[in-house]
């Protein structure tokens, strides 16, 4: 349940993200918005949850290098989705998994077997593939962009591993993430200070309206993706590879759907091979 549901918020992530291109939103501040919505989610829900100070000073610095990696990924995710579309976007980010993955079986001295080398190779494929089809459009910008949320979503990946198996054990799930939420927050709405001191950017109230449809699925997106490392049956690579073909799956879907998006041979070929790659993810 807990990981359906996260594959549902991420998607719905996605679809709002496109979304703001015709509703002329400005994604910063919508960005920066839902940062303090989703803190204000997790305190709210598990503030009988919240530490001792000397725990939360403990987990300050990791909070703030998720911070750091939430909103500038957010940021870009969000820009790429406009540029590239859903589909193309929502691949290249959960395709990371291919590094995530062979890390944490590698840290948990998992045996990587024949299965799990073809499937990597699978993946990487597929991301090429549908990341790079020339009916897409995209400018050589477009593709910097893809590769960099390809290697800060699987850092990601791995630092919210980390924060739950190694380094805060015992530090409540809901309420960590709410600190790296609040933690974006704070830096954005720093950034956004200055550019509102040298005129480069003006407050606008329907961004930060949207930022608050935004802040609610994306704190579930990660905190129920962490929980789900314990809460599920299965293992932790498994738990990301579900997870990620799952949002695959479901954004294409809203894409096609809701905006007409345009599938070509390469993409639909590219979308293939990635679900059979993360279907002998699943079962190897």
């Amino acid at each position: 349940m807990d990981l359906g549901l996260s594959i549902l918020a991420s998607s719905i992530i996605f679809l709002l993200f496109k979304s703001f291109t015709r509703w002329k939103i400005n994604t910063l501040q919508a960005v920066i918005a839902n940062y303090f919505v989703a803190f204000s989610c997790g305190l709210l829900l598990f503030q009988q949850h919240i530490p001792a100070n000397k725990l939360i000073y403990e987990a300050f610095p990791f909070a703030i290098g998720c911070g750091i990696l939430f909103i500038a990924l957010f940021v870009l995710m969000g820009i790429s989705a406009q540029r590239n579309g859903i589909s193309t976007t929502s691949v290249a980010v959960k395709m990371s998994m291919a590094v995530s993955v062979v890390s944490i079986i590698l840290i948990n001295q998992t045996p990587l077997n024949l299965t799990t080398v073809v499937s990597l190779i699978l993946a990487l494929t597929g991301v090429f593939l549908v990341s790079f089809s020339k009916s897409s459009g995209e400018s050589s910008a477009s593709v910097w962009m893809l590769i960099v949320l390809f290697l800060g979503s699987a850092g990601l990946d791995l630092v919210l591993f980390f924060v739950q198996h190694s380094w805060l054990p015992n530090f409540h799930l809901g309420i960590f993430s709410a600190l790296g939420f609040l933690m974006a927050g704070v830096i954005g709405i720093m950034y956004l200070l200055i550019q509102f001191s040298i005129k480069k950017a003006h407050f606008d109230l329907k961004s930060w309206v949207a930022g608050i449809a935004l802040g609610i699925p994306n704190y579930f997106s990660i905190y129920l993706l962490v929980k789900s490392y314990s809460s599920s049956n299965f293992e932790p690579h498994q738990v990301l590879s579900i997870a990620n073909v799952g949002v695959v799956v479901l954004s294409s879907v809203f894409g096609l759907a809701r905006f007409k998006e345009q599938f070509d041979l390469k993409k639909w070929l590219g979308l293939t091979i990635s679900l059979l790659a993360l279907l002998l993810f699943l079962f190897s």
